[in-house]
């Protein structure tokens, strides 16, 4: 996260730009509810468009520059609304509730602290995100405003992504997969709850980066992944000495196991590619092929700094294995950012962890 220092702004000043904004938050309150019983409402168009316009002039004046951009996004999706580019919908409402929410928090931080933090990512991602939502075609725009309020305010799916994965409408394929997974557990006492622990994390991250994986095939590949290992001698599992040659080259052939349970089921190829490549590296010194960077696919990135994480925060067999607190586990993985996992997902990762302890900080 990215630290603000407001300077320069008197008290006075800033009290007045508090109260205007939140004079106009009440007025754009008003025109979404009208807008949601009526979309057609010209004069409410326009009035939710001045407002946010106004808060947006507002904070240049006083150079609050980190959420002028979402700002501008917003008001880009306002004027396709004008332009007949897209329809008025409910997800159109969260979408500029919850800027118009972090930009009364980022203000308020400044006046209290003199300080407020902010994810350049996020905006980042958010701006090409409204853009997309713009030129979409109109089946496409829901789809496409569900993942910008995702990459608005993760916090949203926080509390969502991290309870029990049941909640989700699972398809049939899924919960067999989970069964599947849930037997190969129970073969040690390392694995319990290990990929539904996974899958959590995974489903956080991917939502943390506006849900650019789609969830069915990452879904799938969290429970499958690492199903190859459940055919391993179990000595070999428990061994709590270095593993010799012949038993690191056994042990990674179990992503070929593991793939090879998709081999032909057409509707998981996605997931099948994930599996194959989650202990390749961005440096090239992964396996089984050695790939670059560019060249494993994000679900896989994801896996890998998942499977990091389990490993660093629970207890395994091997006796040079020492289980680390959380905030020592992110430094290590944020050490790998680059060689061994993607920076982009490292980045991501950072994101989500210092929104989740900072959760379990205030509750």
């Amino acid at each position: 996260m990215a630290e603000f220092i407001c300077t320069d702004v008197e008290e006075h000043v800033m009290q007045e730009l508090l109260d205007e904004i939140r004079e106009l938050y009440q007025q754009c309150e008003e025109d979404i509810i009208a807008l949601e019983s009526d979309p057609h409402l010209i004069d409410r168009q326009q009035s939710l468009f001045r407002a946010i316009h106004t808060i947006k002039g507002d904070l240049g004046l006083v150079g609050f520059a980190p959420m002028i951009s979402l700002l501008g996004a917003v008001e880009d999706l306002l004027q396709a609304l004008r332009n007949g580019q897209l329809n008025y919908t409910n997800l159109l409402s969260d979408a500029i509730f919850i800027v118009l929410d972090q930009t009364l928090e980022f203000v308020t931080n400044c006046q209290l602290h003199g300080k407020s933090h902010y994810s350049h990512e996020r905006q980042l991602r958010a701006q090409k995100l409204s853009q997309q939502v713009v030129q979409a075609q109109p089946d496409e725009q829901p789809a496409l405003l569900n993942q910008l309020i995702a990459a608005l305010d993760p916090k949203l799916v926080l509390t969502e992504a991290l309870d029990s994965p049941q909640q989700f409408d699972w398809q049939h394929d899924l919960r067999f997969f989970r069964e599947l997974m849930a037997s190969v557990e129970s073969r040690s006492r390392y694995w319990h709850d290990r990929a539904d622990r996974q899958l959590k994390m995974a489903l956080l991250l991917n939502r943390f980066a506006g849900d650019i994986v789609d969830q069915r095939q990452l879904t799938a590949a969290c429970y499958i992944h690492d199903f190859g290992m459940g055919f391993m001698p179990l000595e070999l599992l428990h061994q709590t000495t270095p593993l010799s040659k012949n038993q690191r080259k056994l042990i990674k052939s179990h992503v070929y196991c593991s793939a090879k349970l998709l081999e032909n089921m057409a509707d998981w190829q996605s997931a099948k590619m994930m599996i194959l490549q989650h202990h390749e590296q961005p440096d090239g010194n992964g396996y089984p092929l050695g790939l670059t960077d560019k060249e494993i696919s994000d679900g896989a990135k994801i896996l890998a700094i998942v499977d990091t994480f389990d490993a660093l925060t629970h207890e395994r067999a091997n006796e040079q294995h020492t289980k680390r607190p959380i905030r020592r586990a992110v430094a290590e993985i944020n050490r790998l950012a680059g060689t061994q996992l993607s920076s982009f997902w490292v980045t991501v990762f950072e994101q989500a962890m210092e929104s989740l302890l900072q959760e379990k900080q205030e509750s």
